[in-house]
């Protein structure tokens, strides 16, 4: 092989000769006599000879350009229809019908004046600019975020003022809004102790007299009194179970919400590129919206004249709107179309607590703790179907992925297929459990038990879990979001 210092053709010869000159067209080194030789031969006439010592280190002039599917042969051909450079064996496989395929010397003659050359120097130039606009931009702004930064300190310093004197406001109006639900409460309470200590007072007064009767009056007064007495028990079963079932354990907290924050305003750059011919339509992706608040949108008119204890809600695939109300009175599930109008009523055995639309079916599923069963409801007709006893006191109910999940006391969770066959049963702590929803996107639970949510993974892994004060109902958004 040639040493890089020493004339290409003297060297196949055997010979050492110092190259003086380049041909970049045959792409060898010359001697000065093999120089002198090269140009004075008409087939080279027209080559470039430089001088070698202007090559120095760029490797591209001295590189064979080879062809890129056939790298064992030279691109040495042009397809003007396909505008690419190719060599022999690509015009014979894949340009053969090709009408204008051109030597490379044909090709490439006077490419140093043609537009192409201009155009592609033009746009390597607009690039340059570009990118050395959107660098010193960048250090533009990493200066302008060192100059804010007094300014910004200050403003946290005025802030920490203001915080001061809102905090002293904030305290005297929460201690006057603790003593307002104090008293608000204690009357609820009061009233309720007053009603519970009239239905006592009579309890007690017919026990005194039934033991009256018993040791003074005849077994005729007696008898009659004691069938009196069957119907004022039964009337004082049915309030108390009214008043326990209405009783609220009130717990008034202080929530402490830390939502005071730095603000970043981000824009886009004011460097932009755009190609400096062919400009194409761009289009940019909106970003997804969080959700930071809620405006009401659907009123539901409830139904008038009816005691209501509403527990649990649910929407069907025809968008109704299921309500259980376990009042001791009404024992119902009410229905409303568009989640607004009263449309019918369905009459349950026992108190209905929890309820839950099964996807892709016409069926919903309804919990009924006193008989320990889950009743299945016809979205389509409104009427009841199958019950299933499911073997212990339950409360919530969720459904998806072909499942019914049934939870309650003990802290057990039972899964159930969707006709209602018991699969599998957990337990997950010991609390009672009162609502649960079932997580589609990660086919996990979230349950509610009184004063606690967590979420649990279908083969009983704790994912989380937290203190959350009393028993409200929980509910997901569609990305997921409890």
């Amino acid at each position: 092989m040639a040493s890089a210092s020493f004339c290409d053709p003297c060297s196949e010869a055997d010979r050492s000769l110092t190259a003086t000159k380049y041909c970049s067209d045959c792409e060898e080194r010359l001697c000065t006599d093999c120089a002198v030789s090269h140009c004075r031969l008409n087939a080279f006439k027209s080559h470039h000879v430089i001088d070698v010592l202007s090559i120095g280190t760029n490797t591209l002039i001295s590189t064979k350009k080879n062809c890129h599917v056939h790298s064992d042969m030279l691109s040495d051909y042009f397809c003007t229809d396909h505008e690419i450079v190719c060599c022999r064996a690509c015009i014979s496989n894949e340009h053969w019908v090709c009408k204008n395929v051109l030597p490379m010397e044909l090709a490439s003659k006077d490419v140093k004046k043609s537009a192409l050359f201009n155009d592609v120097m033009e746009d390597m130039t607009h690039l340059i600019t570009t990118f050395n606009a959107l660098n010193d931009n960048r250090q533009s702004n990493l200066q302008s975020i060192e100059k804010c930064k007094p300014a910004v300190t200050k403003q946290i310093a005025a802030w920490k003022s203001k915080l001061l004197k809102q905090i002293d406001e904030l305290e005297h109006e929460l201690t006057v809004s603790f003593s307002s639900l104090q008293r608000k409460h204690e009357m609820e309470i009061n009233k309720q102790k007053q009603e519970i200590s009239q239905v006592l007072v009579d309890v007690i007064e017919n026990k005194n007299e039934m033991n009256f009767l018993r040791e003074h009056g005849s077994n005729n007064q007696l008898f009659i009194y004691l069938h009196q007495q069957v119907a004022n028990i039964h009337s004082a079963e049915a309030k108390i179970q009214e008043m326990v079932f209405n009783s609220q354990e009130i717990d008034i907290t202080f929530n402490e919400k830390k939502d005071v924050k730095l603000l970043e305003y981000v824009q886009p750059s004011q460097i932009q590129y755009k190609p400096r011919k062919f400009q194409q339509a761009q289009i940019i992706a909106a970003p997804m919206k969080r959700i930071v608040g809620f405006e009401r949108d659907t009123e539901v008119k409830l139904k008038t004249k009816v005691n209501y204890a509403l527990r649990s809600v649910s929407i069907t695939n025809d968008n109704k709107l299921l309500l259980t109300n376990p009042s001791s009175a009404e024992l119902k599930v009410y229905v409303y179309r568009d989640c607004k109008d009263y449309e019918t009523e369905i009459t349950m055995s026992s108190r209905p607590f929890d309820v839950a639309v099964i996807p892709g079916t016409d069926r919903a599923v309804v919990t009924l703790p006193d008989e320990k069963s889950i009743q299945f409801i016809n979205t389509t007709t409104m009427t009841k179907d199958n019950k299933v006893d499911v073997g212990f006191t339950c409360y919530g109910i969720t459904a998806g992925g072909d499942r019914i999940y049934v939870g309650g006391e003990g802290g057990y969770i039972k899964t159930l297929d969707n006709n209602g066959k018991i699969l599998k049963t957990i337990q997950q702590g010991t609390d009672y459990i009162i609502f649960m929803v079932y997580n589609n996107l990660h086919d996990q639970l979230i349950v509610r038990c009184r004063d606690k949510l967590f979420c649990v993974q279908l083969d009983r892994t704790l994912i989380h879990s937290k203190y959350v004060s009393g028993v409200a109902g929980v509910a997901l958004d569609r990305q997921g979001n409890i």
